[in-house]
């Protein structure tokens, strides 16, 4: 057999053995406390999410700071779909490939 087969096939044997090993026992990991433990009280997801910090005032400044970076980019994409030739350069360039 071409050494590659023969690595082939050891490497199929070697897969295939250590699917015959023992799962380790994961009960054993769980100390008795938890074992007999009560399941946790359900609560509202109120309780457990914190309010978000800020004042109204920051909320304010973030929103005016939201607001002037959306004009600015929308003011960028204007200036972006602008035609990149002039009208008058557009005519020259015409008239230089017509003629």
């Amino acid at each position: 057999m071409p050494p590659t087969r023969t690595a082939l096939i050891s490497a199929l044997i070697a897969v295939c053995l250590t699917g015959c090993g023992r799962a380790p026992e994961l009960d054993a990991t769980i100390p008795d406390g938890l074992r007999t433990a009560d399941f946790p009280a359900l609560v509202p997801i109120e309780t457990l999410i914190d309010p978000l910090p800020g004042s109204l005032e920051q909320s304010e400044i973030e929103l005016q700071k939201l607001q002037i970076r959306h004009e600015n980019l929308r003011s960028r994409a204007n200036r972006l779909n602008r035609p990149i030739v002039d009208e008058q350069t557009r005519a020259r360039m015409r008239a230089g490939v017509a003629g």
